[in-house]
């Protein structure tokens, strides 16, 4: 019983000394009556995400480099000037055939068309002879400088063949009705001779008169000789 008693009155004491103790420490603190502080507000983020735009953006440079490519290859090639020929006529000796021809040099020359076959011009080693009809021949144009652009006037019409190739169709053009002359008539006659004179020489230009020795006449056989040229004939 008596250690019963003990044992409360320590417990009381112990208490007292605690309720005192707390006291004096909250007597001293500057806070003391003011009521607990409010617990922090939860902080929300400002930072929004970005949102994408509805339409595209357009890049300016890109667009104009689009652009300049496609002008680019819809562009035209420039073709490089077409060399013309004119026909002056054609020819057949029994299977050989020529034609005269005026060059892009404004120069004539006769161009044979060697077995019927495709024969390289004179002066013009890329262009060839492939037909020689009457009143028509037809040039083949190298790749590079295709025939591309018709000449009525200079009777020259282009036309493709195989393999990307082109050809000019020449046909001999009729020289049209000159108007009647107004100068006298024996001016007229006069100056008729001489342009007929002009025109045989200029025909006969070329021309090659044969001459036979007399040496190389054989026997039996006699020498003609006239202004085309000499002949044998047969003595009587």
């Amino acid at each position: 019983m008596r250690k019963h008693f003990l044992k409360i009155l320590i417990i009381t004491l112990s208490l007292l000394l605690n309720s005192t103790l707390a006291s004096a420490f909250d007597l001293f603190n500057p806070d003391r009556g003011k009521p607990p502080p409010p617990p922090p507000k939860p902080t929300t983020s400002t930072f929004k995400k970005p949102t994408k735009p509805k339409t595209k953006l357009i890049n300016p440079f890109k667009a104009r480099v689009s652009k300049k490519t496609s002008r680019q290859k819809h562009k035209p090639k420039k073709l490089p000037p077409q060399k013309d020929f004119v026909l002056q006529g054609t020819s057949r000796f029994g299977s050989r055939r020529a034609a005269v021809l005026k060059g892009p040099n404004n120069k004539s020359f006769i161009q044979y068309f060697e077995n019927n076959t495709r024969t390289p011009l004179k002066g013009f080693e890329e262009y060839y002879l492939v037909s020689v009809q009457a009143r028509e021949v037809q040039i083949e144009y190298p790749a590079d400088f295709p025939c591309h652009k018709d000449k009525p006037k200079k009777g020259l019409r282009c036309d493709k063949i195989a393999n990307g190739k082109t050809v000019a169709i020449l046909n001999l053009k009729r020289n049209e009705a000159l108007p009647p002359p107004k100068a006298s008539p024996k001016k007229t006659a006069k100056k008729s001779k001489v342009d007929e004179q002009k025109k045989r020489k200029e025909l006969y230009k070329n021309f090659k008169k044969r001459v036979i020795k007399d040496e190389d006449v054989p026997a039996g056989m006699r020498v003609v000789r006239t202004p085309f040229g000499d002949r044998l004939v047969p003595l009587k």
